[in-house]
């Protein structure tokens, strides 16, 4: 009997010193599950630090500055451009003074006017005359703007031949246009002049039989 017991302790023993199926299925487990989970740790970790660099780095970007306005450059006139009161005015034309005194209307440009109509009319008066020759006799005396419109004039039409009559000024309103009345063999002829100034010639602008 004493024999037994000590067998049946020295097995109890062995029994207590043994490891179970529970305490090693427990080991196991413990050891499969916690094998994955410091990648997983590690990974959660990269990725956090990354947004935290890329956030830092949007941050810490300086925005552009606005940009500036434009330079605007001051013009001030000098004293020395300016004329002084006394200095005499340019003759810009480039015309003779006389040129622009203003004409009057007497007795010498009424002379002048009646010479140059009737030095005109007897031009023109020239039915018999070949076109070209006509109107190259009446050029000399016409304005240079009456000349296209007399260009077109057959002189076969023109009714007077002859300046038979004496020639006489009308009295208008403006020193620079004269209307003489030139008596012909077809009747009185109003002849129309011009002038651009004292001294300039007088220039037939028109003609036409007294009456219309």
């Amino acid at each position: 009997m004493a024999g037994a017991g000590r067998a049946d302790g020295a097995v109890g023993a062995a029994a207590d010193l043994a490891p179970g199926p529970a305490a090693g299925a427990r080991e196991t487990r413990g050891a499969i599950g916690s094998g994955p989970r410091e990648p997983v740790l590690r990974a959660g970790t990269v990725a956090l630090a990354l947004g935290a660099a890329l956030l830092s780095g949007c941050a810490s970007s300086p925005e552009p500055p606005p940009p500036s306005p434009p330079a605007t450059a001051t013009v001030t006139s000098s004293p020395s451009a300016s004329p002084t009161a006394g200095a005499p005015m340019e003759d810009l034309s480039g015309q003779d003074q006389a040129n622009h005194t203003p004409p009057v209307w007497d007795e010498a440009a009424k002379r002048d006017a009646e010479s140059q109509a009737v030095a005109f009319m007897r031009a023109f008066a020239r039915p018999d005359l070949p076109a070209r020759d006509w109107l190259a006799g009446i050029q000399p005396f016409m304005a240079p703007e009456a000349r296209d419109y007399y260009a077109a004039v057959d002189p076969r039409n023109v009714p007077a031949s002859a300046v038979t009559g004496t020639a006489a000024a009308q009295d208008g309103p403006s020193a620079y246009v004269a209307t003489v009345v030139v008596g012909t063999d077809a009747g009185d002829y109003v002849v129309t002049l011009t002038r651009t100034a004292a001294g300039a010639p007088w220039l037939v602008q028109h003609a036409e039989p007294a009456g219309g």
